[in-house]
C-alpha cells in the first residue's frame, strides 16, 4: 500500500497539475474532475500532516521521501513506509482520536441510516457480543464504511465489507455513481496481491491441469513476455492496455473448470533461481516465508480478486451526498475516481475526503435540529422481525452463492447474458431472505449482511448493464471497445420507492480526451 502524492521530489517535473492529469486519464476522463483537483491539491498537506502525527514514510538518504512509480503515474509519486502502510496510518489515526478523547463504540455494526424529513439524523447499530441496539441521533452522518469487497468469492478485503455504507446510503435515498467500475487483480486466494516485484520475474501460469495457457488467449504478435512487462506496471484488471488479456485468461481457465483444488491457477517461479527470487522480490518473498510458503519451491494459488471499488456514494467538493446530513469519504464515497484510479490514490483519497467531510459535517451541524427516535423504532422493530426468522436457508448458504455469482458473472468477463442472469438471481435471493432465512442458525449480525450484499449487488450489475461499451475495468464482451461519443458519461443509480432509478450525466470536464 502507498500514499501518492506529487511533492516533486524525485521528479522536477512531477507537479499537481500532473497529477491530476493522470487521475482523469486513468479514470477515462469519467471522474468529477473539481474532486480530482480537490485530492491532488490537498494530498500534500494531509501527507505533511501524517507526518506530523508520527507515520515514518521510507526516506532516501538524502532525507527526502521515497517516491516509487505506480499504476497510472507519469511520475515516482508514492511514498510508503514497507508492507504495513495502512496500518501505520490507522495507528497514527488512532493515536489522535485517543489524544482527544473521543468516544468510539466498539464492537458494533451500523444497520441503517435514520431519516427524518427528507435529511439523516442518525443510525441504528447492533452490538456485535451482545445484540444490544443503539440509535445514534445526530445532526450530522459520515459514511466511512469502506468498500463492497465481501460480495465476491475472492477479494482482499477484511471480513465484514460487504459494502453497507453503499445500501445504507441508497435506501436513505442517497445517489451511487460509477458503480459498474472496480479495480480486480491477481491475488493468492490467502489474500495477497500479486503486485509487479513479481511479475517482472517472469513467472509460468498454470492451470489445474499443469498447462501453461497464457499464449492462447494473446492476439498475433503479443509476447507473453510483454503483457508481463505490462502487468508489472498495471496491477488492476483494464483493457487499456494489452495487461488485461492474463486476468482474461486467468478467469476463463476458472470459470471453464480447468482451475485448481481451490477453484484458482498457479503463478510459478520455481524456474527462477533462487537467489534472484530472494533480492528482486524482497518484501513478497519474506511475506510469504512468515506464512510457510517458500515461492522459490512452491507455486502461489491466484485468482482474480476485488481490491477496490472505484464508484461509491455520490458526493461533491464538500463531501455531502445528495441527502442532506449525509457526508461520505473514502472507498464509500464516489466521484473522485472514474473507471480506474492510480496507485496510492486511495489512501490519499481518504485522508482527503476524511478532512473535509469531517469539517463540512461539523460546521452544518450547529444549526440543524435532527430528532429521529420514531424512525429509529421502526429499524429496530424491523431487526426484531428478522431475528424471529426460522426459515430452510442458512445465512451461510445464502452468502456464499451470492458470492460465487457475483464472481463468475459480474466481474472480469461480463456480457449481457451473465449480467442478465445474475440480475434475476439477485431478485431471487432478495425474495428468499424476506422469509427464509434460518436467522436461528447464525448469529443476528451474519443475517443483516445478505440485504446489503443483494442491495448493492443490483446496483453494480444495473449499472453494468447500462453502460454498453468497454471502459477502465469495465470489460462488456458484447461491446468491447471503447465508445467516447455515446458514454462519456457517468452512471447514477437511486432507489425511488422498490425501483432504481438509472441516469447519465456528463462530467464537468477540465480536460478532454
Amino acid at each position: 500500500m502507498a500514499y501518492g502524492v506529487a511533492l516533486g521530489l524525485t521528479d522536477p517535473r512531477d507537479s499537481c497539475e500532473a497529477h491530476f492529469q493522470d487521475i482523469v486519464k486513468m479514470g477515462g476522463y469519467i471522474c468529477d474532475h473539481n474532486l480530482a483537483k480537490i485530492i491532488v491539491y490537498e494530498a500534500p498537506e494531509r501527507f505533511r500532516e501524517l507526518v506530523e502525527w508520527g507515520v515514518e514514510f521510507l526516506k532516501e538518504p538524502d532525507g527526502r521521501f521515497r517516491h516509487v512509480m505506480s499504476d497510472g503515474a507519469t511520475y515516482p509519486r508514492a511514498c510508503g513506509t514497507g508492507a504495513d502502510t495502512g496500518k501505520q496510518i490507522m495507528d497514527a489515526l488512532k493515536r489522535q482520536v485517543e489524544e482527544r478523547s473521543i468516544h468510539v463504540v466498539e464492537n458494533t455494526m451500523v444497520v441503517d441510516l435514520v431519516t427524518y424529513q427528507g435529511r439523516v439524523a442518525g443510525a441504528v447499530g447492533v452490538n456485535l457480543e451482545t445484540l444490544e441496539l443503539t440509535a445514534f441521533i445526530a445532526k450530522s452522518t459520515v459514511i466511512a464504511t469502506g468498500g463492497h469487497g465481501g460480495l465476491y468469492k475472492y477479494n482482499v478485503f477484511p471480513s465484514g465489507m460487504t459494502g453497507d455504507g453503499y445500501a445504507m446510503a441508497l435506501r436513505a435515498g442517497a445517489k451511487l455513481v460509477n458503480m459498474e467500475f472496480m479495480q480486480i487483480g491477481p491475488c493468492v486466494v490467502t489474500k495477497f496481491d500479486v503486485g509487479g516485484i513479481l511479475w517482472r520475474l517472469g513467472p509460468r501460469l498454470l492451470n489445474g491441469c499443469g498447462e501453461e495457457y497464457l499464449k492462447r488467449y494473446l492476439p498475433s504478435g503479443l509476447s507473453v513476455e510483454e503483457v508481463y512487462r505490462l502487468k508489472s506496471v498495471t496491477f488492476p484488471f483494464t483493457m487499456r492496455n494489452s495487461s488485461g488479456y492474463i486476468d482474461i485468461a486467468n478467469f476463463t481457465e476458472i470459470v471453464e473448470g480447468r482451475a485448481t483444488k481451490h477453484g484458482a491457477i498457479h503463478f510459478d517461479l520455481s524456474h527462477v533461481p533462487a537467489d534472484v527470487i530472494e533480492t528482486k522480490a524482497g518484501i513478497p518473498f519474506k511475506y510469504f516465508v512468515t506464512r510457510g510458503i517458500d515461492i522459490r519451491k512452491q507455486p502461489l494459488e491466484t485468482a482474480p480478486s476485488i481490491q477496490h471499488m472505484n464508484g461509491g456514494i455520490l458526493i461533491n467538493g464538500k463531501a455531502e451526498t445528495t441527502v442532506p446530513g449525509l457526508y461520505a469519504a473514502g472507498e464509500a464515497a464516489g466521484g473522485q475516481h472514474g473507471s480506474n484510479r492510480p496507485g496510492g490514490n486511495s489512501l490519499a483519497d481518504c485522508q482527503v475526503f476524511g478532512a473535509r467531510a469531517g469539517k463540512y459535517a461539523a460546521e452544518q451541524g450547529k444549526n440543524v435540529f435532527a430528532p429521529g427516535f420514531e424512525e429509529a423504532e421502526k429499524i429496530a422493530d424491523r431487526i426484531a422481525e428478522l431475528e424471529k426468522q426460522r426459515g430452510k436457508t442458512a445465512v451461510r448458504d445464502i452468502t456464499s452463492v451470492l458470492q460465487e455469482t457475483m464472481w463468475r458473472k459480474v466481474s472480469v468477463v461480463r456480457t449481457e447474458k451473465s449480467l442478465n442472469e445474475a440480475y434475476e438471481n439477485l431478485l431471487k435471493y432478495e425474495r428468499l431472505t424476506r422469509s427464509e432465512l434460518d436467522v436461528c442458525e447464525s448469529s443476528l449480525v451474519k443475517a443483516l449482511e445478505p440485504r446489503n450484499m443483494i442491495d448493492v449487488g443490483l446496483v453494480i450489475v444495473k449499472s453494468a448493464l447500462t453502460r454498453t461499451e468497454m471502459r477502465g475495468s469495465h470489460y462488456q464482451a458484447d461491446y468491447p471497445e471503447r465508445n467516447d461519443e455515446d458514454w462519456l458519461k457517468m452512471i447514477e443509480v437511486q432507489k425511488v420507492g422498490p425501483d432504481l432509478k438509472v441516469n447519465t450525466r456528463m462530467p464537468n470536464m477540465l480536460i478532454h480526451p
